[in-house]
């Protein structure tokens, strides 16, 4: 009981510090909490949803059964029965999620995008700026910068996300004229986007600040060089949070870095200087501890200010990993300017660290006065992607492949993927995947020219749980003309319950000498059904094909 009435008071408390907003203020209660929702204020509530796009008194849940984005769903219903719960954001477009032309504040936005996060850019413009005051991928925006599927279950102040992929942000946002947020789709496909945008009507105190968030991101860091997470920030305000999402680009411990923070004019060396990464984010001794059969390893936590989660379903031995650190009790104060750095480093086997070459990403959040400094341009297309498995080179990639059958339209059609030198993850939404439900795989590749042919190696995905099984034999085949193949090889595996049921492989077959060819056919052959030890017994069984590697 003590412990959850502290809770409150705390939430109580960073509602005051953050706006530096006290007794004279708090008497009008525009920010509410368990002690005091008995006190009154003139504010009014609003929210804006696919439902209410305005967020007008009395005008939620009016869209017409023929303009919904669920129709299909309402049909037997009609209007005001669920009819557009959610937006389609087509590729290349930019939706404006709500747009309000009045004072007030921002007081909560929940959101569940189903799409690629990286290329899901969210803006906010506040009053009549024309740089926005947040530009983040959406997924790092809420402390989910991994990716579809690989969301934390997080509890924190400031930012919750709640199974599946639930995003919930309570930072407070006021603004004095207008407020105008944006999704764009920068990704090939279609993004969709449930949401709700809660805010208040009032007036803003005059100390009250302006909500910014920035985004950046390093892969790899270059030797020996320091990450910024952000600089070049103009004005007086405070810094209250950070969210960094690190890759280890190779094996071992990644968190010795120091993270520094240059205050106001501070030069070669800054006011506030951390002692190591895993301790500005609250953690210590490589965030491990002991699981109840007593082995040792990584330990997600979550509380109201820090945490950490380790990304499993990374695909790859290495480490992919999310931390956050919210300055509500102790935010970053500057008068004029503020720059902050911090180190990717771990250990040499001689003891002495080492400079690390990872993949960073980071959103910092802060709160200042207007006008803002504009933000540097976010990364392009192929720089935001997240790659959980390096790029690999082999004679086949971009090269032509015709398929069948067809892959399962669910899933994704463009069979390009499994020539583009990129490796899947164990997300089979994660674009690179092609899946076939209860049917065989096969392909004819055309080198364009003839090769000499060394290894074949194939791809494949089981997640027995969603009833994804490796092939139980692959045949290969060479030709020269296109025409007449000769069989060169064949793999043979045997499906077992309890075994593989969640991982990747690649199926290899190594060539002798002295075969070249410009074409290759590969058969992959589905087990059929869901075997008797399963619980889809009789069901469809999938495979579903990444990368066929040709050398």
């Amino acid at each position: 009981m003590i412990q959850q009435q502290v809770k409150l008071l705390s939430i109580s408390a960073f509602i005051l510090f953050t706006f530096g907003i006290f007794d004279a203020h708090a008497q009008t209660n525009l920010f509410p909490d368990i002690n005091n929702l008995y006190m009154l204020s003139n504010a009014r509530s609003r929210s804006i949803s696919p439902e209410n796009f305005t967020g007008e008194k009395g005008k939620g849940g009016m869209i017409e059964l023929a303009d919904g984005s669920a129709q299909y769903a309402a049909r037997e219903l009609g209007k005001g029965w669920k009819v557009n719960p959610f937006v389609i954001i087509k590729p290349g477009e930019t939706f404006t999620l709500g747009e309000v032309k009045e004072s007030g504040i921002i007081n909560h936005i929940w959101m569940t995008p189903i799409g690629d996060y990286r290329l899901s850019i969210f803006r906010i413009f506040w009053d009549d700026e024309e740089h926005p005051s947040v530009e983040t991928p959406v997924g790092d925006f809420f402390c989910s910068g991994w990716g579809l599927g690989n969301e934390p279950k997080m509890n924190s102040m400031a930012i919750c996300v709640n199974p599946y992929n639930g995003f919930n942000s309570y930072w407070q946002m006021p603004f004095r004229k207008k407020c105008k947020i944006t999704m764009e789709n920068k990704s090939d496909k279609d993004l969709r986007v449930y949401y709700q945008i809660d805010y208040t009507l009032t007036e803003v105190p005059e100390e009250a600040a302006y909500f910014h968030a920035q985004f950046r991101r390093v892969n790899p860091l270059p030797y020996k060089e320091v990450y910024t997470i952000v600089d070049n920030i103009k004005g007086k305000g405070q810094y209250v949070g950070t969210y960094l999402a690190h890759g280890a680009n190779s094996p071992g411990w990644w968190g010795e870095g120091e993270i520094k923070f240059f205050i106001d004019g501070d030069g070669e060396f800054p006011t506030i200087n951390g002692t190591g990464e895993e301790d500005y984010f609250n953690g210590s001794y490589g965030y491990e501890d002991e699981n109840e059969q007593g082995v040792r390893g990584y330990t997600n936590f979550h509380t109201p200010y820090s945490g950490f989660y380790h990304v499993k379903k990374s695909g790859v031995n290495l480490g992919r990993f999310g931390q956050y650190r919210w300055h509500i009790f102790d935010p970053i104060r500057f008068e004029n300017d503020l720059r902050i750095t911090i180190q990717s480093l771990g250990w040499k086997s001689n003891g002495a660290y080492l400079p690390l070459e990872d993949d960073l990403a980071s959103v910092a959040y802060w709160y200042q006065t207007e006008p803002h400094q504009p933000f540097p341009a976010l990364p392009s297309k192929e720089d935001l992607l997240i790659l959980y498995n390096k790029p690999v080179d082999h004679l086949a990639k971009g090269k032509a492949i015709q398929i069948d059958p067809e892959p399962t339209m669910k899933y994704g059609s463009n069979v390009d993927v499994l020539l583009d030198g990129n490796r899947g993850n164990l997300d089979f939404n994660d674009g690179n995947w092609r899946g076939f439900e209860g049917n065989d795989f096969e392909a004819i590749i055309d080198l364009g020219q003839k090769k000499d042919i060394l290894e074949i190696s194939t791809g494949f995905l089981s997640q027995h749980g969603a009833w994804i099984f490796f092939p139980e034999k692959i045949e290969l085949f060479l030709s020269e003309n296109g025409v007449r193949y000769k069989a060169v090889g064949e793999i043979n595996y045997k499906i077992e319950e309890h075994k593989d049921g969640n991982t990747t492989k690649d199926f290899t077959h190594k060539l002798n000498k002295g075969h070249s060819a410009r074409y290759i056919k590969i058969k992959a052959k589905n087990i059929g059904k869901c075997p008797s030890w399963h619980p889809g017994n009789g069901g469809d069984a999938w495979i579903f094909i990444d990368e066929v590697i040709i050398k």
